[in-house]
Order: C-alpha cells, then sequence, then structure tokens
C-alpha cells in the first residue's frame, strides 16, 4: 500500500510543478480530489494494519483452540472417535433392516424382539413397515422375519 501513497505524493507534486492557480475552478477541484485520495490512502493503510493483526489473533486463537482439543480429546481427532463408538454400537444389539420401499437402512435394538408384544418398525423415510412381530401374518408362523432384513 505504500505504493498507492507515493502515486497520491506524486500527483501532489505535479499539481504544484504545473502551478495550477489555486483560485482557478480546475486548480481547486484538483487539489481536493488529491486531498481526499491522500485521506483514502492513509485510512486503506489503517485499514490492511487492522487486518493484518486480526488475521494474526484469528491465527493464535486457533492454535491455542487446536491445542485444548488435543488435550482434551487426546492425539486421536474427534471424528474417529465418532466412527469407532458408532460401529461399536451397530455391532451390539441392533438390527439393521433395508426399506424396500425406499431402501433406506432402519435400525432398532434386538430387545424389542424378547417382548411378546406385537411390534411395527417403520421406515422414517417413507412411512413403510421394515418389520413386524404380528403372530397372524405367515412369515410369523416361521418366527419374527425382517423384510430385507440383513444383520451385521
Amino acid at each position: 500500500m505504500g505504493n498507492l501513497r507515493e502515486r497520491v505524493s506524486y500527483l501532489k507534486g505535479l499539481a504544484e510543478g504545473l502551478a495550477l492557480e489555486a483560485e482557478s475552478r480546475e486548480g481547486k477541484l484538483l487539489s481536493q480530489v488529491i486531498t481526499v485520495l491522500g485521506e483514502v490512502a492513509g485510512e486503506l493503510e489503517r485499514v490492511q494494519q487492522a487486518q493484518q493483526d486480526l488475521e494474526e489473533y484469528v491465527s493464535a486463537i486457533d492454535e491455542s483452540v487446536g491445542e485444548l482439543e488435543e488435550d482434551y480429546y487426546g492425539s486421536e481427532p474427534e471424528e474417529a472417535e465418532e466412527d469407532d463408538e458408532a460401529e461399536e454400537e451397530g455391532e451390539e444389539g441392533y438390527i439393521e433392516v433395508e426399506c424396500p420401499k425406499c431402501h433406506e437402512k432402519v435400525y432398532f435394538e434386538e430387545d424389542m424382539l424378547d417382548d411378546n408384544v406385537v411390534t411395527e418398525i417403520t421406515c422414517p423415510q417413507c412411512g413403510e413397515v421394515v418389520f413386524s412381530t404380528d403372530s397372524e401374518t405367515d412369515e410369523a408362523e416361521e418366527g419374527p422375519a425382517p423384510v430385507g432384513a440383513t444383520e451385521d
């Protein structure tokens, strides 16, 4: 931005060197335009300095937050921990069923099968029944069978 200030100074010197009459309308206009350009260049330098200071401050905050995350969560990233937990949950006590209508995967707990209560599991996406423990159906005679079931 120093280049902009230099260019404004050059224009100021050029106007003085041309001996523009300060009394003429054109001379007054050029003088005021050059003055405003100088003020704009100065303000722009202040804004750029403030921007640079803010960037340094945000960078320092980012580093501090990174250190705090590492101290709190350990060296393993949070996403990896969540993935591990989801895999563990998927392996323990959950049944996965694919909806025959929209092919959305629906999960429910195995404990729901232990009850002697008629249970219907519906797809949260389309509302289609994906699993039923209704003993009156033909499938129930062979035991409860999920529609499109795939166990992990």
